[in-house]
């Protein structure tokens, strides 16, 4: 089978939207496909001195750059141009090898859709979010971002009444959703047949060999925050949460973004000095890993998030998670792996996420190991080379019917949440 997988971020020993596209790259590639990947000369450096130590003759790789620098790379209006300018590379490598089908896996949006479908293939498109959207009375955690948060409100409450988004999406043979927001966006523009789907993966080293073994003697309870300090992330609202935890408590924040005195002072003014720490740099990927293993409970903060990495790592190593109940976070957070916050208004929200750590500290030690366990077993399923085995069939499906149109029950029911 002849695969053209479309991923504008693509890069080897990365996380979040370029290690999606290096890993559905690399292990559709493992299980015998030949896969061509359409992605940007950006990471072309690190993609070749990857493939020249660990070589794989059925994957290449085709760059695909803009001509024109107006735009910065990773921005809205380069990601659509980009999108125009993969089409016609695609149609020169088609006419060279016959592509049996094209996948998009990154982008995740549902904002800006692939146009390979043009090409006159079967088209898979996602995993994709981008149809959620941060809760009004939330917005003051965005700061001076808030005006424009409501502006992409706007766009994404539109794109349920787009035209072009419904022709483009009309033309796709399998569409997956990584969250509800936008699986609701896609069955409201005619696509009824669409599917949840889990957006993430895990390597195998990223699964501990067992969950968290809490003991009684377990103290204090330590709490990791990891993301880019970006406005949606929302880290003043965990430290305003953290400021109202009665039990003897220890919060990490792992990531960056912010100016350090920008950090350090929130963390001052707030009087968490002694119980907040933050390394002042962003770690590398083998600090990210031996900080969630040091660590007992994942706090998720996040307003507007398709779902998080951040989420499906931690419990990989067996750490429950506290997060609101939005998004993909409310979609695959069960009382059995975490615990969920309703979104009311900032200071209550505030205060239930605070209880929801005193609560979880006052668990007894069976409890605590009985959500680790389940947030540890929640994660084996998605492996990378789990989530191609499963692709795989779909692929085979879809080629089976013979449709560049919506197939029916092309999704394998494996892959639904």
């Amino acid at each position: 089978m002849n695969v053209l997988l479309s991923a504008y971020a693509c890069k080897p020993d990365s996380g979040s939207e370029p290690g999606n596209g290096w890993n559905w790259a690399l292990h559709l590639a493992e299980r015998g496909l030949r896969v061509t990947v359409l992605t940007r000369r950006e990471g072309q450096a690190a993609i070749e001195a990857c493939l020249l130590k660990n070589p794989i003759p059925n994957l290449s790789f085709a760059w695909v750059t803009v001509p024109t620098k107006i735009f910065r790379t990773g921005t809205g209006p380069h990601y659509f141009l980009w999108q125009l300018w993969a089409v016609r590379v695609a149609r020169r490598l088609h006419r060279q090898q016959r592509f049996d089908l094209a996948h998009h896996v990154t982008y995740e949006s549902i904002h800006v859709p692939t146009q390979l479908w043009r090409l006159g293939l079967p088209t898979i498109f996602g995993p994709v979010g981008g149809g959620q959207t941060a809760p009004a009375e939330m917005l003051r955690y965005f700061g001076a971002a808030r005006w424009k948060e409501r502006g992409r409100t706007l766009l994404t409450a539109a794109l349920s009444y787009s035209p072009l988004h419904r022709r483009w999406l009309s033309r796709m043979s399998v569409l997956f959703a990584a969250n509800a927001d936008t699986l609701a966006i896609m069955r409201r523009l005619g696509r009824a047949d669409a599917s949840l789907e889990f957006e993430m993966g895990v390597a195998p080293h990223d699964i501990a060999p067992a969950p968290r073994a809490f003991r009684d003697d377990d103290q204090p309870l330590r709490l990791i925050w990891v993301g880019r300090m970006l406005p949606r992330k929302a880290l003043p609202l965990a430290l305003d949460a953290f400021m109202q935890v009665r039990h003897h408590a220890l919060l990490t924040i792992v990531g960056n973004g912010l100016p350090e005195e920008t950090v350090r002072e929130m963390i001052r003014t707030r009087g968490l000095t002694d119980r907040v720490f933050w390394a002042g740099r962003r770690l590398s990927m083998a600090e990210v890993d031996a900080a969630y293993r040091e660590h007992d409970l994942l706090l998720f903060t996040s307003l507007r998030e398709t779902l998080g990495v951040q989420i499906l790592e931690a419990m990989a190593r067996g750490l429950p998670v506290i997060a609101l109940d939005l998004h993909g976070a409310g979609d695959v957070i069960s009382p059995a792996t975490g615990i969920k916050v309703p979104v009311t208004s900032p200071p209550q929200v505030a205060r239930d996420l605070a209880a929801a750590i005193d609560c979880f500290a006052a668990m007894t030690v069976e409890q605590k190991n009985a959500m680790s366990r389940s947030a540890w077993e929640f994660s084996k399923p998605y492996l990378w080379a789990m989530r191609a085995a499963r692709m795989e069939p779909v692929y085979r499906r879809v080629l089976e019917r013979g449709t560049t149109r919506q197939v029916e029950d092309a999704a394998d029911r494996t892959l639904v949440y």
